[in-house]
């Protein structure tokens, strides 16, 4: 047994069923999108709002997996992202919060949280297609009133809210969870 049919997710649980994996789930997405709220409007992930995450994360898993395996399964998942996109971070590509939440996540997915990132980023690139057609678009029009010069500039500084891009990554992880 696992917690999703299929390919996606490969962890065995103590406990099967349709409401299990709903309820299992809920808290990931609540936790992720309060995170996104915060960081559309503050620029910042909060601490505190990452620790009950974590907290969460490991309660539920410890009751989906058993104690011992529950606390494997989200220690593991939620050192894999630290690791992983430690690099990213030194490099100022994505920020410590954004880490931060996909530890959250892994905590929630274990090892699964290899695919939500992949998704994440997957989303993320989409997003920033559609951000980049937006800014051409308007400077094809020059509705801004820019000269050509600075268009490069400005939308090279432009900062992207990737929390946006993750909860889209959790999302399709969930929808592939339950009904996949």
């Amino acid at each position: 047994q696992s917690l999703c049919r299929g390919v996606s997710c490969v962890l065995p649980l103590k406990r099967e069923g349709r409401i299990e994996r709903i309820i299992y789930l809920i808290p990931l997405i609540a936790t992720v999108s309060a995170a996104v709220v915060q960081d559309l409007r503050d620029w910042r992930i909060p601490n505190r709002l990452i620790a009950i995450g974590l907290m969460q994360g490991m309660i539920i898993s410890a009751w989906m997996h058993g104690f011992g395996q529950g606390l494997l399964v989200s220690v593991s998942g939620s050192v894999i992202p630290v690791l992983i996109l430690y690099v990213l971070f030194l490099m100022r590509a994505l920020g410590a919060g954004d880490i931060k939440l996909f530890a959250v996540a892994g905590t929630f997915v274990g090892t699964d949280v290899v695919r939500v990132m992949i998704y994440s980023f997957l989303a993320g690139g989409v997003i920033s297609l559609f951000f980049l057609l937006k800014e051409f678009l308007l400077s094809i029009t020059n509705r801004k009133g820019l000269p050509e010069k600075k268009f490069d500039r400005r939308v090279m500084k432009k900062r992207v809210h990737f929390s946006v891009a993750i909860m889209c990554g959790v999302m399709c992880y969930v929808m592939i969870c339950i009904w996949g």
